[in-house]
């Protein structure tokens, strides 16, 4: 049993006695119930063991980031999500050996993994173990086809700023950073799509603060250099490629309606929002529709971690209780 600082105040804990209620069996409810404090709440079952909350060092890392977010060592999960990404990267090596693939391709495969971990924690701040699914899933998926590293890093970053759980203004470092996103968006048809969802985050989300409108520019300038400085792909789509859109669109809607949110922003100032994490498997789903539409199938298979996290999602929507 583990103590971690949240619902410091009245609605914070009436806000975990209502998730208490859908997610405990009877026989357990009153003790966690008991265990509840002003200072304190003891979570102990219904997985969410190790909710995401605003430790000092995601704290910090606001005040220089509000797109990057940090991993914090003293939560098991994220150790989990650092082993497992090493067991991918020597299972891939092994794998290459055994049929004289590129051994070099196994670094790509512990990234990718870990990059589905972490959009899994974006679909569903909740519950860590849908995130340890999800690289299961996507390790499976490198290795029928390793997907694109930087593809995946771009999506990742759009689905953060789409579920708000940073919840930090932009800041400078972010400007120099939002030209690189926007270069990269702006040089692949697979990521086209990006530069909107960065375009519209900084336009509409409240906590993008003061330098939104210099954010805005040095994303355009950014996609716009990306976009001449790219050739001009070739790119065959097929009836195979519009059924992996449909794939991605189902998963996409047996994902949808998340249940009541209790973690906190990296900021920690206020609870991640329940619609925009619902609005982030939405933007994860349009992600892998637009993959396989406008890259065919091989840009579908680019994106697999994407689907890796978004299928997790969808696994434990409608399989674990409460969520």
């Amino acid at each position: 049993m583990r103590p971690f600082a949240y619902g410091k105040s009245s609605a914070d804990r009436q806000v975990l006695l209502t998730v208490l209620e859908d997610i405990l069996p009877p026989c357990v409810e009153p003790f966690v119930k008991y265990s509840l404090r002003p200072a304190y709440l003891m979570l102990v079952t219904g997985g969410r063991s190790e909710v995401a909350v605003a430790s000092g060092l995601m704290a910090r890392l606001t005040s220089i980031t509000g797109i990057g977010r940090g991993l914090d060592l003293d939560l098991r999960s994220n150790r989990v999500a650092l082993a497992g990404a090493a067991a991918a990267t020597v299972a891939y090596a092994g794998f290459a050996l055994a049929t004289g693939g590129e051994i070099a391709d196994s670094l790509i495969a512990g990234i990718v993994v870990f990059l589905a971990w972490a959009i899994g924690r974006e679909l569903d701040p909740d519950r860590p173990h849908v995130a340890a699914w999800a690289m299961l899933v996507a390790f499976g998926a490198a290795v029928y086809d390793l997907p694109s590293g930087i593809v995946t890093a771009v999506a990742l970053i759009a689905i953060r700023l789409v579920a708000g759980t940073p919840g930090a203004a932009v800041t400078w470092v972010d400007v120099a950073v939002l030209v690189l996103l926007g270069f990269a968006s702006g040089s692949s048809p697979v990521l086209w799509i990006a530069a909107l969802i960065f375009a519209i985050w900084l336009l509409t989300s409240p906590e993008v603060g003061p330098l939104k409108w210099i954010a805005l520019g040095s994303l355009i300038g950014g996609t716009v250099a990306g976009f001449r400085a790219a050739e001009a792909p070739v790119v065959v789509v097929g009836q195979d490629a519009y059924i992996l859109a449909a794939v991605g669109g189902v998963v996409m809607m047996l994902a949808m309606r998340p249940s009541v949110v209790i973690s906190r922003t990296d900021a920690g100032t206020e609870l991640i929002q329940q619609g925009r994490i619902g609005l982030a498997r939405r933007t994860a789903g349009t992600f892998v529709m637009w993959a396989a539409v406008m890259g065919g199938v091989a840009g579908f298979w680019a994106i697999s971690p994407v689907l890796a996290a978004l299928t997790a999602t969808a696994f434990a929507k409608w399989f674990v209780r409460g969520a």
